[in-house]
């Protein structure tokens, strides 16, 4: 394979019928290869109890993260032209232009208003990655950058407890804090729909999504807000019980260095 096959195939935008892929070849590899990633880096963070080491790959799984932004944004750029929409506002795109800042600077204040919302839309496009591969129809660099995004949106929020200097453990208490993340992602999500006439987080049309598919706008949102709701409060307990089994060993055993 030389530079310009590849070039050709893998990195320019392509012209196939656009199609999602879900449980392909493609995404299970990609999938599993990321979780595989992340499973590894849990057990390399907690064997070694340092929360110096930690937090600098906390500020690395950062600064990889808005390396991947800026080229997703740059990729669009140069192929489309610039347009405000380049910037993405729906969930994920969203949670991955503040995310990595978050992660950089470590404040653990602001920890909660995107750590589960972050998990969440990675976790699901880990899963049921719907439209990562709908342009392309296949491996290509653009499709790989958003799996891997949304596996450091999975990594990020593991990390954070274990590199915490304030015992950051997800709380159900700090529920209110998650929900306004979520009404400003929603909120920015319909602003952006109406202004760019795009369809962000189904605020225009629910075509491609199981079951919702078959209500008519609005009405699908008396089903999908209680969703969000308790989904959220669900991935906190879960999350709660992982945090608290990863720092089951003591958190004076970790060495601040």
């Amino acid at each position: 394979m030389n530079s310009k096959y590849f070039y050709n195939h893998y990195f320019k935008p392509q012209h196939v019928k656009p199609r999602n892929m879900v449980f392909s070849r493609e995404h299970i590899i990609l999938s599993s290869l990321i979780v595989g990633f992340i499973v590894i880096l849990m057990f390399i963070l907690k064997k070694e109890k340092d929360i110096s080491f930690n937090k600098k790959v906390l500020r690395t799984l950062g600064i990889v993260l808005l390396f991947f932004e800026i080229f997703r944004i740059s990729w669009k750029t140069y192929y489309y032209g610039w347009h405000l929409s380049n910037l993405g506002f729906d969930w994920c795109n969203q949670v991955c232009m503040i995310l990595p800042f978050i992660a950089i600077i470590q404040n653990e204040k602001l920890y909660p208003f995107v750590d589960v919302a972050a998990f969440i839309g990675g976790f699901f496009v880990l899963i049921y990655p719907v439209w990562v591969f709908y342009d392309f129809a296949g491996i290509h660099i653009v499709a790989v950058q958003s799996m891997l995004s949304h596996g450091l949106m999975v990594a990020i929020p593991l990390v954070m407890p274990l590199a915490s200097d304030a015992n950051y453990i997800r709380s159900v208490k700090e529920f209110w804090k998650r929900i306004i993340g979520i009404d400003v992602i929603l909120l920015l999500a319909y602003i952006f729909s109406i202004l760019l006439n795009k369809n962000y987080i189904v605020m225009e049309n629910a075509n491609g999504i199981p079951i919702i598919d078959h209500i008519q706008n609005p009405y699908y949102w008396i089903i999908v807000l209680p969703l969000i709701i308790v989904g959220l409060y669900k991935f906190i307990t879960w999350l709660n019980f992982f945090d608290r089994k990863n720092l089951s060993n003591g958190k004076d055993d970790f060495e601040k260095n």
